[in-house]
């Protein structure tokens, strides 16, 4: 009986322009990058370049729409109070498969630099967790990142 309550007011309140549209999962992927990007608190053009490059090949973007996602991502990004923002829909949407190439994202814009930063490092355990993603798949996704070594776009 809840359910179809719920599927009801629901209903109503779409029609009448009530409830708040639904972001895009590359922009709430894309936050999480820049999110990360910030974590050791220094703007890194490597970084920067690697969040382009992997939005570009994720999403399969030109660059005037990853300049429109990035923009909207880093403006989400700025009003965020908890990372629970961006990871609860991507936790309810996404298949395993999809959380774990998001890990691997997150990966990949750290090492861009040739170093993991240790708050980057707690930002992506944080994240993983809230994925739930295993430790084991984890570090998985860090060694095929820093032994692998290429970055985006790469052959």
């Amino acid at each position: 009986m809840f359910a179809q309550l719920k599927k009801i007011f629901g209903q109503e309140l779409a029609r009448d322009g009530l409830l708040e549209q639904r972001e895009p999962i590359e922009t709430l992927t894309a936050a999480l990058l820049i999110e990360l990007s910030r974590s050791d608190f220094s703007e890194s053009e490597l970084e920067a370049r690697a969040i382009r490059q992997i939005l570009r090949d994720r999403f399969q973007l030109d660059e005037s729409a990853v300049d429109r996602l990035l923009a909207d991502a880093k403006q989400r990004a700025d009003k965020a109070t908890s990372l629970h923002e961006f990871t609860h829909r991507l936790n309810q949407e996404l298949p395993e498969t999809e959380k774990l190439a998001i890990v691997e994202m997150l990966w990949r814009v750290s090492h861009a630099d040739g170093r993991i930063d240790k708050h980057e490092e707690h930002l992506i355990q944080r994240i993983a967790g809230l994925l739930h993603i295993s430790d084991r798949d984890r570090i998985r996704l860090k060694l095929k990142v820093v032994v692998d070594g290429s970055q985006p776009g790469e052959s």
